[in-house]
């Protein structure tokens, strides 16, 4: 099997948590950091594919019961939703599919979480949560 390094992004590899309160965007240094998302619904936009490495990657935390909206802008967003309170397997899983924003619904819990990172050219993103989510 053949293996090719894709690039690779400094960051600070999970050492950094920091609080937000309040939507804001993403930047090329915030890799590798974990962020709690928390006393309000939070968006949080992704920075443009251009600006970071492959590599880039960061940790989304729900620090309350909102409903945190992720969007990736031009960029489209790849992965799995994964929802905890579905009644059954096949509700379970929500493919995201090149998808601009990811939007929970109401039922999100604490510790719900968005993980994510980029080769370059995508984003790819896992959530674990207590709701549905959907794609747009």
């Amino acid at each position: 099997m053949a293996r090719a390094k894709m690039g690779a992004s400094f960051g600070w590899e999970g050492n950094y948590v920091e609080s937000a309160t309040a939507s804001f965007s993403l930047e090329v240094g915030d890799s590798g950091k974990t962020f709690i998302l928390k006393d309000a619904a939070v968006t949080v936009t992704l920075p443009s594919l251009s600006d970071i490495e492959a590599g880039y990657k960061v940790t989304l935390i729900s620090g309350d019961d909102s409903e945190h909206i992720l969007t990736g802008g031009a960029s489209k967003i790849y992965g799995q939703a994964f929802d905890s309170t579905a009644a059954n397997d096949a509700d379970a899983m929500l493919p995201l599919t090149g998808h601009s924003t990811i939007t929970p619904g109401a039922g999100m819990l604490i510790g719900d979480k968005y993980d994510i990172v980029s080769d370059g050219t995508n984003w790819y993103v896992y959530i674990f949560a207590g709701a549905e989510v959907a794609g747009s």
